[in-house]
């Protein structure tokens, strides 16, 4: 989860039993800006500017400290950077300011956090506009407190945010900047009259030590969400293409290249993970637009009729050929011919396809002229050829003329910094006005394995809006099987308490079942050879008969 993808609507969620407004776990209380100008009318005048200026510093730190917490609980942020960009965008949600960071440094390791920044249009500049002959001594306390107890929360230690100058005492815009409180070279006094006042100070440890204790909680995942940072190289939909992570960012960028050359191209990748989409962006950018894209699904159709779809055939060379017939190679013009589950071809149309590659001809069928084939070839296929290869199903000559340039499309659950993008571009072509994703949903939709891949997630989404209607989606809204608790799948593969060997070929089979019979990345995971996965399956194979 990152920052900029933070929605208000999604934030705010409601108590199950009276229906009040929450955040996270937090009760909301929402007030103007009038009643809150009288209020500081009424602090100013009873306690003067500095004790005022201190009372609504510590109520900004206390919120701070609650909006980091909750944030930290409600999404599974990418990493520590992320979770403090997610307190400047909610503190421009909440109407506190529209905040900007211009500079951050946040090594959280080292214990480093550094950062400077604008509020434009802050609530306090509107308060002291309202006030009545009482001097803005305070500036923006209450939004320096706020920002001082999210970046406390988020750093593990006392974080002071400092305003450089204030529009409510005239300067142009407000410019702040925080860092650790022992950096800022105060004395013992101003720390004491910045960070406490006698009736809190007790709370200011309770709350640092649940705070604390907060943080230890949340280490192991920060420390594994930072292994995992990802820069975001294309994070809108383009042309069909929708992505962040760099697992999809390498396939664009050899895509992009590839495109306008007349190689051929092979797109490998599981059931659902979008080998059309990425066939037919391949040829909006071949310079070859304006001709025809036709795309065949070789498993769809039995071998007669199929040769005749690829190849053609003349009038009367079997029965039915009413009438000449062009091939789809031929069809295709100068344009893109996608052949997809290419896998699945028989032999001998494998031959043929492989002398039209070679030939840059097809004869059709019943014919004994060639006609000349322009197409760029793209094909496509979620089994691996190298293994149909190994097992005599493929031609191995056939297979590096059509992997002259291999793309291997990964699965969902290898890129899943991509769900929520996606979930959210299906849900708003379903529906515009959706208030969005609850996070307990984006929880159980980043847990999920997707083994149906981009194709799932957007039949999920579909299944949710029709559940949800005008609610926001959550986990009810799921399918059953996104709302169950993860089970531990090494109980199922130890029921019965098996003999190690037995183990082994029920962990092998579990293995191959999650990478949708994928011998190649199945051997990967067990760390095994391709010839070792061939044997033990081939050793499994005379058990399951008897069994």
């Amino acid at each position: 989860m990152r920052a900029a993808d933070l929605r208000g609507l999604e934030l705010i969620t409601q108590d199950p039993q009276n229906k009040l407004p929450l955040f996270g776990s937090a009760r909301l209380f929402l007030v103007g800006v009038p009643p809150l100008t009288r209020l500081g009318q009424d602090i100013m005048e009873r306690l003067g500017p500095a004790t005022a200026g201190a009372v609504l510093f510590r109520f900004g730190y206390e919120a701070g400290l609650g909006m980091a917490t909750s944030l930290a609980d409600m999404y599974p942020w990418e990493n520590d950077n992320e979770w403090f960009l997610a307190g400047s965008v909610v503190r421009s949600f909440s109407g506190l300011a529209l905040e900007e960071i211009d500079h951050l440094r946040f090594e959280r390791g080292q214990g480093i956090l550094s950062f400077r920044g604008r509020w434009r249009d802050s609530i306090q500049t509107l308060i002291h506009a309202g006030l009545q002959g009482i001097p803005p001594h305070s500036g923006c306390s209450l939004l320096a407190g706020a920002a001082s107890g999210y970046a406390s929360a988020c750093l593990g230690r006392e974080v002071l945010v400092r305003e450089l100058a204030c529009a409510a005492q005239g300067a142009p815009e407000c410019i702040f900047e925080g860092r650790a409180v022992e950096e800022w070279g105060l004395a013992p006094e101003e720390l004491r009259q910045q960070f406490s006042l006698p009736q809190v100070g007790d709370e200011v440890g309770r709350l640092r030590q649940a705070l604390e204790q907060a943080s230890r909680e949340l280490a192991a995942q920060r420390d594994e969400l930072e292994s995992l940072r990802r820069r975001s190289l294309a994070p809108e939909p383009q042309e069909g293409m929708l992505y962040r992570g760099q697992a999809m960012a390498r396939v664009m960028v050899l895509a992009a290249k590839a495109a306008p050359t007349a190689a051929t191209v092979l797109i490998t990748g599981e059931t659902g993970t979008g080998k059309e989409v990425l066939a037919r962006f391949l040829h909006r950018h071949s310079g070859r637009e304006a001709e025809p894209f036709l795309a065949i699904n070789c498993a769809a159709l039995p071998p007669n009729l199929l040769e005749s779809e690829l190849f053609g055939h003349l009038r009367g060379s079997f029965t039915g050929a009413e009438r000449d017939k062009k091939g789809l190679f031929v069809e295709a013009g100068a344009g893109t011919l996608f052949l997809d589950e290419v896998g699945e071809l028989p032999l001998e149309l494998q031959a043929k396809l492989l002398r039209a590659l070679q030939e840059k001809e097809v004869r059709p069928v019943g014919g004994v002229k060639g006609q000349p084939v322009r197409a760029r070839i793209v094909a496509a296929s979620n089994r691996s050829l190298p293994e149909m290869v190994a097992a005599g199903s493929f031609r191995e000559d056939l297979y590096y003329r059509l992997a002259v340039i291999p793309m291997a499309l990964p699965p969902l659950r290898q890129r899943r910094e991509d769900i929520l993008p996606l979930a959210r571009h299906f849900l708003e072509q379903l529906r515009p006005d959706s208030p969005g994703f609850s996070p307990a949903a984006v929880r159980l939709m980043e847990a999920h394995a997707w083994p149906g891949n981009v194709r799932e997630l957007a039949n999920v989404v579909e299944y949710a809006v029709v559940l949800a209607g005008n609610e926001r989606l959550g986990p009810e809204h799921l399918p059953p099987g996104l709302g169950q608790a993860p089970t531990d799948p090494l109980a199922g593969l130890a029921a019965g308490l098996p003999s190690q060997e037995e183990l082994l070929r029920r962990y092998t089979a579990y293995v191959l079942e999650q990478t949708g019979g994928n011998k190649s990345q199945a051997a990967r995971i067990l760390g095994i050879g391709p010839n070792t996965l061939w044997r033990r399956l081939k050793a499994a194979a005379p058990d399951a008969q008897r069994g």
